[in-house]
């Protein structure tokens, strides 16, 4: 009776391990099933995942490029403006110039000629004529001239300065102003074999109508012998000439 239930122990337990070895097949086979069918998903979801990200990758690049090329558009219309801008500063400036230019006034000084003093013998004084060719007033305006008699006609020392010139005051477009020498000299006499010249120069400073300080030089030369004919002794404003070794200069 031992003997028979040892027997049937063990076809019990014969029984329990095949079915736990059918169960265990089982199941490896499952999951190799699941593994043929699982692999080529991860695989298409890895493809799908790269093209995307290419794509993001791409996009990107594309806005970087865009925002460069949009900052270049916008330096170079930043710099376009900054250029018209200064073309537009620039052409301003030069108009401004250009009206003060014409508008400003502007003294000249032309030779008036040399004649006797009337009340006083014998002396001669020679004169310029200032005038103001421009536009508007010329004011605070200072004139010196002066005189010289001499036998050099290559004479070249002029001194003149606006300290000591006499204070004319405003001097309107078109208006006219005579003046002589702050000193006269004894009519040269004739001598044969020699020359005698007469030197009249100076200098006009004033204020152009717009705030700028001008001046104007001048130094006339006149032949004594160019006199005119006659009692006295006078010569004509035409007899004058700009002495090239004087300053006849202007601003």
């Amino acid at each position: 009776m031992m003997e028979d239930e040892a027997r049937r122990i063990l076809s019990l337990q014969s029984r329990l391990g095949a079915n736990s070895t059918a169960a265990v097949g089982k199941g490896s086979l499952a999951m190799l099933l699941m593994c043929l069918v699982a692999g080529p998903l991860v695989a298409q979801e890895s493809i799908t995942d790269l093209a995307v990200q290419k794509s993001m990758a791409t996009a990107a690049w594309w806005q970087v490029w865009l925002s460069a090329a949009g900052i270049m558009a916008l330096i170079f219309t930043l710099r376009l403006s900054i250029n018209a801008n200064g073309t537009a500063t620039a052409a301003l400036k030069q108009s401004d110039e250009t009206s003060k230019r014409e508008l400003r006034a502007y003294l000249s000084v032309a030779p008036a000629g040399v004649l006797r003093m009337k009340r006083i013998e014998p002396t001669i004084i020679g004169y310029v004529a200032l005038e103001n060719v421009g536009n508007v007033f010329a004011t605070d305006v200072r004139l010196s001239v002066k005189m010289l008699v001499s036998s050099d006609r290559n004479l070249g020392a002029f001194p003149v300065d606006e300290q000591s010139a006499e204070l004319i005051g405003a001097v309107h477009p078109g208006a006219t102003v005579r003046r002589g020498a702050d000193k006269g000299a004894a009519p040269p006499k004739p001598v044969v074999g020699s020359k005698t010249y007469i030197y009249v120069w100076g200098g006009v400073w004033y204020t152009d109508g717009f705030e700028t300080r001008r001046f104007t030089k001048f130094c006339h030369r006149y032949n004594a012998a160019s006199r005119s004919s006659g009692g006295g002794f006078s010569l004509d404003p035409e007899k004058a000439r700009y002495h090239d070794k004087g300053s006849n200069d202007a601003n």
